[in-house]
This record gives structure tokens, C-alpha cells and sequence, in this order.
């Protein structure tokens, strides 16, 4: 009885905690529902609702655009991030040449550098080749030495027997990356890519420096300035800002499953 009691406690400690995570995400979408000038409007009252908002910033301005622009971002970084991270993991992992260890601890080593710090060199390459307001700037510097480090950790884990196997019958590489590796690491491929969609769909501050037309502007620059443009309508910035928070929330239910398991594997040798 006396070890229950420990529990119970833990088990309602918990669902307080999980109650007051998850009401931020409940206002904000019983905001978006509701014509309401107040923030402090709050109910759980569903008498009112309507989905006017929610017309209102697909059918004016250049919300949609910034919507296909955060889409075409997130979904390109994550298809480059697989491929450089692949590419790199397999090399640091299985491939023996000199200085493996010394340069996969330097690229670990930028890990430790705040993403702000290299904003202005990154801009002035990127002004150099002329890619300023492309998806060039916005998606090529995506992928970084996280997604490497959980490649390799997970090829590591892969059997020398099964490569050598491979190598006996002919085969590359390149072909033994794309039919024996990676279908035994798509766990941490697909951690990769979750990882990776929600980094890009929520990055604010380099899509404002590498862009200066509207037209190639993202989702969260779209409802930061909803809230200056529209500052007594809380139900639209509301509405955008459920907009902006559902694709990468319906991302990672899709592939939650096996987002444990990558995590697992990306550990398994070091």
C-alpha cells in the first residue's frame, strides 16, 4: 500500500504536467475558431465557431505562397539532409582512409557551434553566388553534422559480413549504400527526417536574412507579421499560427513509430 501511494502521486504529478502542455496548443486552436478581438477571450464554448479565419489568410495576402514555400523547403531539406548524412555516415563509418576519426571529430566539433554565430559568413556565400531570394539559399544549408552522426552511428551497427558479401558479388559502393545499408537503417533515416521537416519548417531567422522579396518568404516570417498587421484580431494570427504548427506535428505522428526506434539505433556503437 505504501509503494502505491509513491506512484499514485508520480501518475497525477505527470497528468498535471501533460495537461499544462498540451492547453497552449488547445487555446490556440479554440482561438483560431472563434471572432475574437481579446486575448483573454477565452472559453471552451463551441457556440461560435467558425472557420472564417482560416479562409481569410489562404484567400488574401501571400499566406498560400508562404505555406508552398515552407512545404518546398522542408521537404527539399529533408530529401538533402538523407542524402548528404547517408553519404557522409557510410564513408565515416565502413570506409577506411586516412584521417577518418580526426575529421569525423572535427565536423562533431561544429556541433558545438550556435547556428546564429555563422549567419554572416553564410550570408555573404550566399550573396557571392548570387542566391539571394532562391530556394538554393534556403535549402542547401539544411543538412548539418547532427544528421551525419546519427548515420554513422547507425551504419555502425551494420554487419561487416553482409558488405563483404556484397563486395564478393560485385557490387559498389554506391549500390551496396542503396540495397544493403540503407534498408537496414530506415529507423533513423526516418528520425532524421523528422528531425530535419521541423527544423526547416520552424527556422525564423535565416529565411528573414536570405530573403528580401515576399514571394520567397516562410511560414514563420508569414505569422510574425500577422501579429503587427493584424494585432486586434487574435483569431486570424491564431488560425496562423495552427496552420504553421500542424504540418510538422502531422509529420512526426505519421512517423512516430519508428522515431524510438531510430533514436535507439543512432546509439548502438560509438
Amino acid at each position: 500500500m505504501k509503494k502505491r501511494i509513491p506512484k499514485v502521486i508520480c501518475d497525477v504529478l505527470l497528468l498535471v504536467t501533460a495537461l499544462f502542455c498540451v492547453l497552449p496548443f488547445v487555446y490556440m486552436i479554440l482561438m483560431s475558431l472563434k471572432s475574437t478581438l481579446n486575448a483573454y477571450d477565452f472559453s471552451f464554448s463551441l457556440s461560435d465557431v467558425t472557420f472564417q479565419h482560416y479562409v481569410k489568410i489562404f484567400t488574401t495576402g501571400h499566406f498560400f505562397r508562404y505555406f508552398m514555400n515552407s512545404v518546398i523547403v522542408a521537404l527539399g531539406g529533408v530529401a538533402l539532409a538523407l542524402l548528404c548524412s547517408s553519404l557522409a555516415g557510410y564513408s565515416f563509418a565502413k570506409l577506411k582512409f586516412k584521417g577518418n576519426d580526426k575529421i569525423f571529430l572535427f565536423l562533431m566539433m561544429t556541433m558545438i557551434v550556435p547556428s546564429e554565430v555563422i549567419i554572416v559568413p553564410l550570408y555573404l556565400i550566399i550573396r557571392g553566388f548570387g542566391w539571394i531570394n532562391t530556394f538554393k539559399a534556403l535549402i542547401l544549408p539544411l543538412p548539418t553534422a547532427f544528421g551525419v552522426f546519427i548515420m554513422r552511428q547507425a551504419i555502425l551497427g551494420v554487419p561487416k559480413e553482409l558488405i563483404e558479401s556484397a563486395k564478393i558479388d560485385g557490387a559498389g559502393d554506391v549500390k551496396i549504400l542503396w540495397k544493403v545499408i540503407l534498408p537496414l537503417v530506415k529507423s533513423s533515416m526516418l528520425t532524421l527526417a523528422i528531425f530535419t521537416f521541423v527544423g526547416a519548417w520552424n527556422n525564423f531567422l535565416w529565411p528573414l536574412v536570405s530573403t528580401t522579396q515576399s514571394e520567397m518568404r516562410t511560414l514563420p516570417i508569414a505569422v510574425s507579421s500577422m501579429k503587427t498587421a493584424y494585432d486586434t484580431d487574435m483569431g486570424l494570427v491564431m488560425a496562423g499560427a495552427a496552420v504553421t504548427f500542424l504540418p510538422p506535428f502531422i509529420f512526426y505522428l505519421i512517423l512516430q513509430s519508428k522515431f524510438q526506434e531510430g533514436i535507439t539505433m543512432s546509439g548502438m556503437k560509438g
